[in-house]
């Protein structure tokens, strides 16, 4: 077996063809919008030329001709038919998805269609003739030559012959005058090939040195002040994540560890200088544990490029105008995370542009703008990213989602329900609003998996709309889930934790202030002259509470209070009553199984010194029974 056929050469091809893929994509959605841009054609030549290295390299030369093909017609091509080349390259783009997929799934590329699109290329001949090759020609004439001006008027006429001559330095009226000069460029625009050209200029008396390339006249080099050359990127090489997922555990043992040993010394009341030493190394894992975690982040961009080409397709599909909305693209989600996005992702963008925006002529009914748009924004907030998906289309039918629902018997006719209510049906795996089911939308099944994947991730869904105005889904997702700050608290006699992420505050709670539902028994606090559910965790897990003596009963003057631990997710806030708080620790959080899992109380564990398992409280679980309730 070649190298080219190991799987080891496979992986990195692949890799190497999903990155060109994202950025042509990109370039030609950025060209199709303006073809004035010059950025555009200088990524969009500079990728398939990279191209057609890497498939030569390879063992395709088809591919590698058909890749120069395409280079040449990008090279060639003007604003004024810059559509017919965009169509041709998008065809070529998709293909090489389609190649790329092959090589994933081990079929033979061969058997794709580039001869066909070496065809569609050839049918396009006339349109490439006519549009003929940019040539620069810098000549160089011998420093013993007299009669510069009478060789070069010679040479531009024998040019003229078989090319048209766009521009000379110096300019054809001072050669005729008779100027002196040792450097002649001249720009030409020809059907005959560079070697033709080359001939002709070197065949010409004496001329000492030729230099003939390709141009592009809309493309110049923006970056001759910038310095390329003077700047110097980072050093970078691929890691394997499960190497970081190892290091990140062996962190999490190390914290473990010095966290047992301060408690020894604080017991012990070891020396100033033991302390002191204890500290730096506590402050040195810190360190080595934040980068390690900056190690596992990846820009979201990485997934995001590949959304812009499949709005515009479906768009197109629908008839609709969108305009697509792109913000925060460098911002990093942890490895573990970023590739289960993609679905999630995906889903909120189709039923957005299927579901949410309108054909522009029922939008110019509702005065609005013919073009709908779509935005896509991520957001670092606190401990969390945040991925909203909003557009300004017809926004969500509370009515008709109601109507559904008491249809398939989901919810019992008449019953109030709030809006929250109403969201959470929208991510029931049997149900749809759609009148029809399409290849983009209509299945009733891609909200479901989005709520399954940012469970999976430790993350929530937030839903809001104004019927005719907007809908938006964000994403709310841990920056990363490896090693978290924790909230030890006791329950009764036993321990567990919250993460510390969304703590807003720690309440001490006189007893009598704390309101019971004389129907459902459900209990909740006015905080900030607003309502807030609380959950009682020693009643929730099924401990005895304690019994709490009223002022009245004692006779004391002083009101009994409990502790309230008052956790918010975006604009939804709970309450735990707690027995004791034990305080704040980093922890490494592990995944649970089995019925544990299926309690929904807890998200996950953590391993405390000497073996101690502590079970971590997942609060989002407890507000959403809450809504269900």
């Amino acid at each position: 077996m070649s190298e080219f056929e190991s799987e080891e050469f496979k992986k990195v091809m692949i890799l190497e063809l999903t990155e060109r893929i994202e950025e042509l994509n990109s370039g030609l959605l950025v060209l199709e919008k303006d073809p004035t841009k010059k950025e555009a054609y200088e990524v969009i030549l500079r990728v398939l030329h990279n191209l057609k290295g890497l498939f030569s390299l390879s063992g395709y030369p088809k591919i590698s001709s058909l890749t120069h093909s395409m280079e040449n017609l990008v090279t060639d091509a003007e604003e004024t038919n810059i559509s017919n080349v965009l169509k041709l390259l998008f065809t070529y783009v998709d293909e090489l998805e389609r190649f790329s997929k092959s090589l994933k799934g081990g079929k033979t590329p061969e058997a794709l269609h580039f001869d066909e699109l070496t065809q569609q290329m050839a049918s396009i001949d006339e349109f490439m003739i006519n549009l003929g090759s940019k040539l620069q020609i810098r000549v160089f004439y011998s420093p013993d030559c007299k009669v510069v001006s009478a060789r070069s008027l010679v040479l531009v006429k024998k040019l003229q012959e078989k090319s048209s001559v766009n521009s000379t330095i110096p300019p054809l009226e001072e050669i005729e005058a008779g100027a002196s000069f040792k450097e002649l460029i001249i720009e030409i625009t020809t059907q005959e090939d560079e070697e033709v050209i080359n001939q002709i200029v070197e065949e010409a008396p004496d001329v000492v040195s030729v230099n003939v390339s390709r141009i592009l006249e809309s493309v110049t080099t923006t970056e001759k002040s910038g310095g390329i050359e003077e700047s110097q990127e980072a050093l970078t090489v691929r890691v394997n994540l499960e190497d970081l997922d190892h290091i990140i555990r062996l962190l999490g043992d190390l914290v473990v560890s010095g966290q047992f040993i301060r408690e020894i010394g604080e017991q012990q009341a070891y020396s100033r200088s033991f302390k002191e030493n204890l500290s730096n190394f506590e402050r040195t894992i810190a360190n080595i544990q934040d980068l390690v975690i900056r190690m596992r982040l990846v820009p979201l961009e990485t997934i995001l490029t590949r959304y812009p080409r499949m709005i515009r397709d479906l768009s197109q599909k629908e008839g609709k105008h969108v305009d697509f909305i792109v913000t925060g693209r460098n911002i990093g989600v942890d490895r573990s995370v970023i590739e289960k996005l993609v679905d999630p992702l995906n889903h909120l963008l189709r039923n957005a542009l299927s579901h949410g925006i309108e054909i522009p002529e029922e939008r110019v009914k509702k005065n609005k703008e013919p073009m709908g748009m779509i935005k896509l924004t991520v957001t670092h907030e606190r401990s969390d990213i945040i991925i909203e998906v909003r557009d300004n289309g017809r926004g969500i039918d509370y009515e008709k989602i109601r109507e559904k629902a008491e249809k398939k018997g989901l919810v019992i006719p008449g019953a109030i329900l709030t809006k929250n209510d109403l969201h959470s049906l929208l991510f029931d795996s049997s149900f749809t609003t759609a009148e029809e089911t399409t290849e983009i939308s209509g299945r009733g099944v891609g909200l479901s998996v989005v709520k399954s994947t940012m469970e999976s991730v430790g993350g929530n869904i937030e839903v809001d709309s104004e019927p005719g105005k907007f809908t938006s889904f964000r994403l709310v997702i841990p920056l990363s889930v490896a090693i978290t700050k924790v909230l030890m608290l006791s329950v009764k006699k036993y321990q567990f934790a919250i993460p510390m992420a969304n703590i807003e505050q720690i309440l001490s709670v006189p007893v009598r202030k704390i309101l019971i539902d004389p129907e459902t028994t459900s209990k909740s606090i006015i905080v900030d002259n607003t309502s807030v559910p609380i959950i009682d965790l020693r009643e929730r897990l099924k401990f005895h509470s304690l019994q709490i003596e009223s002022e009245i009963e004692t006779g004391h003057k002083d009101v009994q209070k409990e502790i309230v631990v008052l956790w918010r997710k975006g604009n939804r806030s709970l309450g735990f009553l707690v027995n004791e708080l034990l305080g704040e620790r980093e922890v490494v959080m592990k995944p649970i199984q089995n019925f544990l899992s299926q309690i929904g109380a807890f998200s996950s564990a953590t391993v405390l010194e000497g073996g101690k398992v502590v079970l971590i409280i997942d609060p989002m679980n407890f507000l959403e029974a809450k809504v269900h309730a």
